[in-house]
This record gives structure tokens, sequence and C-alpha cells, in this order.
């Protein structure tokens, strides 16, 4: 797998020996499959009708003078008869079958050659050497004489070294093929054959500490546990590895002093990152050894390190042998690296802490204190794992149990911020009894299993009792328990889960409370929630909880409103941080589809798709297919939408999870009215929110608003269209967010009496912003346009269906609503998506327009003022028509029009 260049090479090599000698020396670090290469020559040699001869050299017979000349030539000693009698005895006395004088190398050497020469005539042979690099020296040199003589026998010799190890064998002169790593994608391919299934996060952590080698690749997987195998479980830093990864590397780090192997081992521990080499000396001099720049010298002449001394870096030459190292130290040298490495971090207190905490083998408050601090700094980076880790480390070092329960529940809650359900599930078993730890518990039941009636068995009467208590109320924990609580009312949709949200109202926080009067029933509670987030996003500061910022992100999502604080709350808090907020992708993906960015969605929900099926977050994967369904609706892609509100219907429905179910009627909804069929919208919509009324919790109503109004109209129930638009201003729509001032001033235009209609549709577009959403934007333009054109207003329909036309063709991709707006502009007197009958080139209906006022002889700035677009959008327009009609200048324009009409059939 991925050798197809060095097969190739063994392949011509065997070819050749047909005729006359050869020899190649294979050269690579261990385990990277150079054994491989050789049983793959070895079977295409026999399979060639070629003698294969092996030889395997051996570590322990690496004194024992030619025991490696014994494996390669006591198989051919059927030929000593045909060599002259006095070769035949030189052989027999070396190889101790005949007593007798020590013969000379020489000798022996020629006498070896002339054997295999014997034996090639009958018969080509092919002679595989495997390690070379513990063959015997006496052996070795005969290998050396032999290979250089090979032009008058049949032979080719395939032999195999370690990198810069060929032990005794002398190779100038030999043709030598470096194998090297294989390719990520080659790698990836040996990694999922050998170990299917493994978790996303787990398989690329594998692929950078195999760099490649094959043997890595293979065993690595296999000394992990299913946990972390499966991506529930966080990798340690430092691999296990088995007796046979621990062998490639393991001989050369035997060979060194013990004061080399600790230098080695505060290496390993300490991290290869550039400037290392200060803190080894310094952790050496506090384990009382004394320095020696000769110590790393040692390392690098063995292959096993790398020194960068303009850098002050000290790296390993691969992964395994960092692994390795630690692996071979014994727990007690291992603990003395530790402290001699916190001992002089103390400028660095998070490292310092993990260093504290790997050297302690008995429970230590002061260290758990140290590594509490350093998971909650991690935990403000965003690093959820980390911190989870830490934390938990911390609880095991814990002396005072009340502080060994508080920060296992910090290590629940953090293990399930990081997507690590099954740790979480596991930690909070352990701490159901506190809020922090129900409120990890519920978190795991409510992303992994949609089990609603979980959470509510076991956050209430946490809540409930946490307040109860004597004990100072941890807000934090209340968020936190919260949190899940009206995630699980909000989805789950059902009167009898709001009354247990309502009653942990008093004990939370201001963000958590914005929150909910924007989540809940924002129909009735959030009109001065935008205000309200403002505020709280002024207040942002590095130092702020980073959990707490899911607050902001919820309720901005729910305004509509995401973009314009996204960049603002990623420079408050730090971007590695901020990024590593999940929810953060689920607003992000909701925002596109309102803002028009259609093929965004798409993108960010395949990305998301894969966090969440890795991280087991089913409800998340859930909400991006919902993402899909409003692209699909969107588009009048019915097969997709099909089979997104399958798979949503097959998980929500068992869950009676009645918000999500909702989301299957409203997406049906907005195909159907994109593709005209009126009545099945309104029968859709209608049963979600009755005319005239907002129901109480159901946050969506917005979503599936204008779909009623436009609905309701299309089949005659005017007065069911007027009711609803009453009901949204008695709810004060317009002052929750522009874009639901945008969806009121639409639907209030679109059911008003045709003689008052153009002024409210021209109120509608002159919402501040309202082009921020473009889906909507563009129906209130094709309404408008419909308008004009029935009140025979040609001109001024033509310019807001043209502007319709364009944003739907061109940025939504959405065929349907696109057809609309074009048999309008038929309608209206213009020919649209005309296609040249020679190119097929088409023109949008905007620059058609266009094209026809610069023909009559206006100006861009002419034009700009009559079509209310820039001067500058005029002339973009017309640099894009004149190579669609083949012309150069204005003046061409009105003829090529012409042409271009009469080509098309029109």
């Amino acid at each position: 797998m991925g050798r197809t260049s060095e097969l190739h090479a063994l392949e011509a090599l065997l070819v050749e020996a047909e005729r006359e000698g050869a020899a190649l020396l294979l050269q690579g670090d261990p385990g990277v499959g150079k054994t491989a290469l050789l049983d793959a020559a070895t079977a295409q040699a026999r399979a060639g009708g070629l003698r294969v001869l092996q030889v395997v050299g051996v570590e322990s017979e690496q004194e024992l003078a030619f025991s490696a000349l014994h494996q390669l030539l006591y198989p051919l000693f059927d030929h000593l008869a045909g060599l002259p009698a006095f070769q035949s005895v030189v052989l027999e006395q070396a190889l101790s079958i005949r007593e007798g004088s020590a013969p000379g190398r020489f000798a022996i050497s020629a006498a070896a050659l002339a054997l295999l020469q014997a034996a090639s005539r009958l018969r080509p042979l092919c002679v595989v050497v495997d390690d070379v690099h513990w063959i015997d020296r006496s052996s070795a040199e005969v290998l050396t004489f032999i290979t250089r003589r090979l032009s008058s026998c049949r032979a080719a010799f395939v032999m195999a070294a370690r990198s810069g190890a060929h032990g005794f064998l002398d190779p100038t002169g030999l043709r030598v093929l470096d194998v090297g790593p294989l390719p990520v994608p080659d790698a990836l391919v040996l990694l999922d054959s050998s170990h299917p299934g493994l978790a996303e996060t787990t398989r690329r952590r594998l692929l950078d500490e195999s760099e490649g080698n094959p043997l890595a690749l293979v065993e690595l997987p296999s000394q992990l546990t299913d946990a972390q195998r499966d991506g529930v479980e966080a990798l340690p830093a430092n691999l296990p590895l088995n007796s046979r990864l621990e062998s490639v590397f393991a001989d050369r780090v035997r060979r060194l002093g013990s004061v080399t192997r600790f230098a080695l081992l505060l290496t390993a521990l300490d991290g290869e990152r550039p400037g290392n080499l200060g803190d080894i000396r310094a952790a050496f001099g506090a384990g009382s050894e004394e320095w020696d720049d000769g110590l790393l010298e040692t390392g690098e002449r063995t292959g096993l390190v790398r020194v960068d001394h303009v850098a002050e870096q000290v790296t390993f030459r691969h992964p395994l042998v960092r692994s390795c190292v630690v692996h071979m130290s014994p727990a007690g040298r291992r603990r003395a690296a530790h402290r001699a490495l916190a001992e002089v971090l103390k400028t660095e207190p998070e490292r310092r802490a993990l260093h504290l905490a790997h050297a302690a083998d008995d429970p230590d408050e002061a260290v758990a204190v140290e590594l509490t601090r350093a998971a909650e700094r991690a935990m403000a980076r965003g690093g959820a794992a980390e911190a989870a880790t830490a934390y938990r480390r911390a609880a095991e070092l814990s002396q005072d149990p009340t502080e060994r329960v508080r920060r296992l529940e910090q290590a629940a809650f953090a293990a399930g911020i990081a997507g690590l359900l099954g740790t979480a599930h596991e930690l909070a078993g352990q701490t159901t009894e506190s809020l922090r730890g129900a409120a990890a518990a519920g978190y795991v039941q409510f992303h992994r299993e949609g089990d609603i009636d979980a959470v509510y068995r076991i956050l209430p009467s946490a809540m409930e009792a946490a307040r109860a208590s004597t004990a100072p109320t941890d807000v934090d924990a209340f968020d936190d328990a919260f949190y899940v609580l009206l995630n699980a009312a909000v989805w789950g949709g059902r009167a009898e889960l709001w009354p247990p949200v309502y009653r942990a109202l008093d004990q939370i926080s201001e963000p958590a409370r914005m929150c909910f009067d924007c989540v809940a029933d924002p129909a009735r509670t959030a009109h001065d929630v935008r205000e309200r987030l403002d505020r709280a996003t002024a207040a942002l500061s590095p130092d702020t909880p980073l959990w707490r910022v899911n607050w902001l992100i919820y309720t901005a999502m729910y305004l509509d409103c995401f973009t314009y604080y996204d960049g603002v709350w990623r420079e408050a808090v730090g971007h590695s941080a901020y990024d590593s907020l999940r929810f953060g992708v689920v607003a992000r993906t909701h925002e596109a589809f309102m803002r028009g960015e259609w093929d965004k969605v798409q993108a960010i929900a395949s990305q998301g798709f894969a966090d969440a099926t890795e991280h087991e977050y089913h409800l998340i994967h859930i909400i991006f297919t919902y993402g899909l369904a409003m692209v699909a609706s969107g588009r009048g892609d019915e097969e997709a939408l099909r089979r997104h509100c399958d798979t949503i219907t097959a998980w929500a429905q068992p869950r009676r999870m009645q918000l999500l179910m909702s989301t299957v009627n409203e997406t049906w909804a907005r195909a159907a009215v994109g593709r005209g069929d009126f009545e099945e919208a309104y029968l859709l919509t209608s049963t979600l929110t009755p005319p005239g009324e907002l129901p109480s919790h159901f946050p969506h109503f917005s979503r599936v608003f204008l779909d009623l109004v436009e609905s309701a109209m299309r089949t005659g129930r005017t007065g069911a269209a007027r009711a609803h638009v009453e009901a949204g201003r008695k709810a004060r729509l317009d002052a929750i967010s522009p874009h639901h001032e945008l969806i009121l001033a639409a639907a209030a235009a679109v059911a008003a009496p045709d003689e008052e209609a153009g002024a409210l549709y021209e109120a509608a577009l002159a919402v501040p912003d309202a082009s921020l959403w473009p889906f909507d934007h563009a129906r209130v333009r094709l309404w408008y346009g419909e308008w004009l054109r029935r009140r025979r207003e040609y001109t001024a329909a033509r310019v807001q269906l043209s502007l319709a036309l364009e944003l739907f063709e061109q940025q939504l991709k959405a065929p349907l609503w696109a057809q609309r707006a074009r048999d309008e502009l038929r309608a209206a007197g213009v020919g649209v998506g005309i296609a040249d009958a020679r190119t097929g080139v088409k023109m949008s209906a905007q620059e058609r327009r266009i094209a026809e006022l610069a023909a009559s002889g206006l100006s861009n700035k002419e034009i700009g003022r009559q079509l209310n677009i820039s001067p500058r959008t005029a002339g973009a327009h017309l640099y894009r028509v004149f190579p669609k009609l083949g012309i150069t200048s204005r003046a061409a324009l009105r003829d090529a029009l012409k042409a271009f009409d009469e080509a098309g059939g029109t």
C-alpha cells in the first residue's frame, strides 16, 4: 500500500538478475515497512521461478562469526561438489562443518561467491537479507565482497537495514532505496482498513503520532481502550506502546547511559517546543544532576533526537521515540522528572500544575488547587477537553471530600462541553446528588439521547434542593442546569415542561434571563432584548466565563442578528476560545439561511454533521438536518426535503420533541408556497399558528408568519390573513428586531386593501437593513411588482420584479421563486432568460433592463437614478452584457438586442 515505486524497483531488480547479478539496499526507519517489501520481493521472485534464499540478522547472534553466512549458504551445500576441492573445504571450515586451520577472509568470500555462481547456473537466485544491521561482522564482510562482484552471478540481492545503521556491511557502491513514511492518503487507508470505526479525533491523533509509519498505524490503536477508540475519552499525552512498537527504538534507548536517558525523559515530558532546551538544562540541575552538552549529542548520534542550538530546541526524530522513552522509564523516574520540571516552571502555572499532578503519587490538596486553577484557565480559553482532564485529576488528588465532589462536577460538565459525552456520563454518575453533577447528567441525556423525560427526572428536583440548601447559591451551577432545562422545554414544546423553568428564573444570571425572554415566548417577552444584548456585549472581556457567551449566541440567533455580533464576541473573548463553542456553529448555520447564504448553510452543516457524529451529539445532528431542510424548501428540492424531514421525524417523534416536529410542517409549507400550492401551505401553517394567534412558547412563529399570510390571501381567506397581521401588530413584533419588523411590514402589505398596499410595500422596503434578509426582501419585491403590474404600472413593476428575479436566481438559486418572478416580468412586457441560439448565453432580467435603458441613450447615472441603483452597479451590469451580445460599445446595443431576440425566437 503506497509503495508503487518501491515495488517497481524490486521488479526491475529481479528481471535484471536473470541476466546478471544486482544488489539493492532498502533503508528506512523501524516499522516503515521494509520487511513487507522484502516479503513482496520474495513472493514475486518465487512466482518468476527464482530460487529464494533468506537471511535474517539476529542481535543475539551478532557476536557469532559467520552465523548469517551459514543461513545463506547451507541450503546450497548440495552444490559443493561442483566447486574445486579447496573451496568446498574452506566453506566447510568457515561454517564449522569441518575441522582445520582458519581460512583467510578472502578465501572464504571467494568460495562463497563461487557457490552462489554454481547454484545460479541452474536457476536464478534471489537472496533476501533482513535486518542487515544485526549481521555479524564476518558475514557482513563476505556479503560486502559478494555484492560487489555479481556480474557473473545470476542473483538478486535485496537487503534491508535501518536508516544510518548498516552495521558491519559497507554500502559503498550499492544501490540504495530509501523507504519513507506512507503518504497521508495511504496512511489513512491503512489505518481505516486495520481499525475501522475510529472516531475522527482519534484518527487524526494516530495519523499525527505515527507520521506515516505502517507499524505504528497498525499497532497503536490496539493499545487504546474502547472509549479512546470511540472518541469518548481523550487520548493520553504519550500513547501506550506494545512490545512490538517498543522494540522499534528500545535497543537504541537501552544503549544510552542513565543520565542521557533522564535528559531524553525530560525532553519527552516537557514537550518539543522552541526554547525547550533551556528548561531541560534547568530541570536537569533541579534534579541534582550535572548538565553536560554531550548528553544530547549522544542521543543525536543514535538517531533518537535532533538538537537545534540556534532555536534552543530538542525534538525527537519520530513521535514513537518520545513514547518509547517514557514507556521504558520506571514510574519513580518519571515522577522525579515531573518534579524537576515543575520546579523550573514557576512562571508558567498551568504547565507547572500538570507536572505537579503527574509527580504526585498520593492525594495532595495544594496540587489539586493549582490543577483546578489550570483547568479554569483552560476552560476560559475554550480548552474544555483539557479542562475536563485537569478537573478529574484534581478530584483524584483532593483531600477534602467536598472539594473532590465539586471538581468531579466541573470535570463532568467540561467533558460535556468538549463533546466527550461518554466521559461526562461516567463522571456525572458519581455526582448526581449535586446541582452541577445533575446538570452534567442532564446535558448528556439531552444532547446525546434527546431524552427530555430523563432531563426532567434529574434537573428540577436537583434545582429545588439547591434552592432549599443553606449553602451559598452557585449562580454558575444554576445557569448550567437552567441552560439544559430551557433547551429541553423549548425543543420539547409541551406545556407541562415550562413550570419548572419559570420556578428557576429568580436564581439565574441576567444573560440567562435575557435568553429566556428571547427564546421561550418571544412574541410576549423579547421586546427589549436587543438593547440588553448590546449591554451584555459591551460588558464582555477576556475574563468573561466562556460558557456565558453561549447565552448571548442563543439570544442573537433568535433575533436573527448573530452576524452583527459574531466578530465582536470573537475579539472580546479570544478567537480560539470563541471558536470552540459548538453552539456558535449552529447559530452560524441558521444565520446563513436567514442571510440568503444557502450554499454556505450546506457547507457548514456538512462539517457540523462530522463533529456531531464523532461526539454523539445526536440532537445537534438533527438541528443541522433542519438547516438543510430549510434550504431544500426554499429551493424547491422536494426530494432532498422529504429525505431530511423523514430523518427529523424518525428522531423527534418518539422523543415527543414538538418544536422539532413543527419544522417538518414549516419547511413543507415554504416549499408549497414556492410551487404555488397555497391551499397546502395554508393548511400546514395554520396547524402551527392559527390565524390571528401567536401561540405561547412557540419561538418559531416568525418563520411561518409570511407563509401563512400569503397563503391565506391567495386562497381567498382575507379575514384570516388580516387577523394574523393584527395579532402581529398587537404583539409589537416590529419592536423585537429589524427582521421581525420586515416580516410584519411585508405581511401588512400583502394583506392590505389594494388601494393601501403601495405605501405599505414602500414602507416594508424602507425597513432599515431590509436587504440583509434576501429571501424575505426578494418576496416583498416580487409581491410589490405583482401589485404594480396589476395596476398597469409596468415600468415600476419591471424594476421590482427584475430585482426579485436577480435575488432568487443568482443569490438564492431558488428556481421556483425565480420562475414566479420571470412569469410576472413577461406579464409586464419583458422577455427574460432569453438564450442566444448560438451560444446559449442568458441575460438576467436586471441586465436586460439596463441594456434597454442604455440603448435608449441614458447614461449610467440616469439608469441608476431610474432603477434605484448606483452608477457603478449599472456600469458593472453593462460590462457583463457586452460580451454576451458580442459588442464592445453602447452604440451597437440597439441592433445587438434586436438580433439577440430574433436568435431566441422572440
